[in-house]
C-alpha cells in the first residue's frame, strides 16, 4: 500500500507538472500575443503620426515657391529647419549636379568636361556602358568610369530638359512611354534648369562657364567673380545674369539656375524610425518654366533609427 501510495503521488505530481506546463505555455502564448499586438499597435501609431507630420511638412514646403532661389540660407528653408528642429528635419538637394545619363553626348565628350569627369579622360567608355546598360538607378553604377573628384558631384535624380531632345535619355524615355511628344512627357521633360548653383561645387559650374559654346566673354574672370560671390551669399537668376553679363536666353541657363528640382527630406519619428521622403518640384511650365508650380511627394519610407 505504501508503494502504491508513492506511485500515485508520483503520477499525480507528473500530471500536475504537465498541467502546469500546459498552463504556463498557454500563458506564454497569450502574453507573447499581447506584447506583439501592443508592439504592432504602437508601431502603427508612430508611423501614422509620422505621416501626419509629413503632410504638415509638405504643406509648409509649398511656400518655397515664393523664393527666387533655394539655398541653406534662404528664408523658408531656414524657417522649415527651425520649425521642425525637434524632429531633426533635414533637407538635401539631390538633383543639383551631373546627371550623366541625362546629359547629351556633346556635353560628355567636351574636352574640359571629359577630363574632369571621366577616368583617363575616357568619355566614350562611359557612353558605351550607358548605351548597353540603359539608364542607371544609382550613381554607384558609374564609379568605374568617373573620377574621384567628380563622383561626389554626380546625381541620379533630375528632370530632362526639353533642349536635350537628341539625347540618349530622351530616346529611352520616349521608347518607354511610347511617345516623343514632349508635352505628353511632362513633367519628366520640361524647361527647368538642371542644377541649382547654390548647391553644386563651383568646379562643376566652371565646366560650363568656360565652354566656348556659351560665348561668355572673359569667362575665367566671370567664373572667379561668380565663385567669390557664392562664398559670401546665395544667388538667384538675376545675380547670375549680372555677374556673367549674358541674357537669360543664353543656353548656359539650360544647365544652371537657382531652384532645386528634387529634395530628400528626413526627420525622426519618436527615435524609432528615420522617415525619408523624396519631393519633386513641378515647374510652372506655362507661365514661368524656371519657377515652381507645386511640390509633390514621390516616395516615403521608414528606416530603423538604430
Amino acid at each position: 500500500m505504501h508503494k502504491q501510495d508513492g506511485w500515485i503521488t508520483a503520477a499525480s505530481m507528473l500530471f500536475l507538472l504537465l498541467i502546469t506546463a500546459m498552463v504556463s505555455g498557454l500563458a506564454l502564448i497569450v502574453t507573447s500575443t499581447n506584447i506583439y499586438f501592443r508592439t504592432n499597435q504602437n508601431d502603427h501609431k508612430i508611423k501614422k503620426q509620422a505621416d501626419l507630420l509629413l503632410d504638415k511638412i509638405m504643406h509648409d514646403i509649398q511656400y518655397l515657391k515664393e523664393e527666387t532661389y533655394d539655398s541653406p540660407q534662404s528664408r523658408h528653408i531656414t524657417y522649415l529647419i527651425s520649425k521642425y528642429q525637434n524632429q531633426d528635419l533635414s533637407m538635401e538637394d539631390i538633383s543639383s549636379g551631373l546627371h550623366l545619363d541625362f546629359l547629351p553626348d556633346a556635353d560628355l565628350i567636351d574636352p574640359l568636361f571629359s577630363q574632369y569627369v571621366f577616368i583617363n579622360n575616357q568619355a566614350n567608355r562611359f557612353i558605351n556602358f550607358r548605351n548597353q546598360h540603359g539608364l542607371s538607378d544609382s550613381v554607384d553604377e558609374w564609379k568605374e568610369y568617373v573620377t574621384e573628384a567628380a563622383i561626389s558631384s554626380c546625381v541620379a535624380f533630375g528632370w530632362l530638359h526639353r533642349f536635350h531632345d537628341n539625347s540618349f535619355a530622351f530616346k529611352e524615355i520616349s521608347r518607354n512611354f511610347d511617345t516623343s511628344d514632349q508635352d505628353k512627357l511632362f513633367p519628366i521633360i520640361n524647361s527647368f534648369p538642371l542644377m541649382n548653383i547654390n548647391y553644386v561645387k563651383p568646379e562643376v559650374i566652371e565646366l560650363f562657364i568656360l565652354r566656348p559654346l556659351f560665348e561668355i566673354k572673359d569667362a575665367k574672370e566671370k567664373y572667379r567673380r561668380l565663385k567669390t560671390r557664392l562664398e559670401s551669399r546665395s544667388l538667384d537668376d538675376l545675380d547670375i545674369i549680372d555677374i556673367l553679363e549674358i541674357p537669360l536666353t543664353n543656353n548656359i541657363f539650360v544647365y544652371i539656375g537657382s531652384k532645386t528640382s528634387f529634395w530628400k527630406i528626413t526627420f525622426s519619428a519618436e527615435e524609432k524610425y528615420i522617415v525619408e521622403a523624396i519631393v519633386a518640384a513641378i515647374p510652372d511650365e506655362k507661365n514661368n518654366p524656371r519657377a515652381v508650380d507645386k511640390y509633390v511627394l514621390l516616395s516615403r519610407r521608414f528606416l530603423n533609427a538604430r
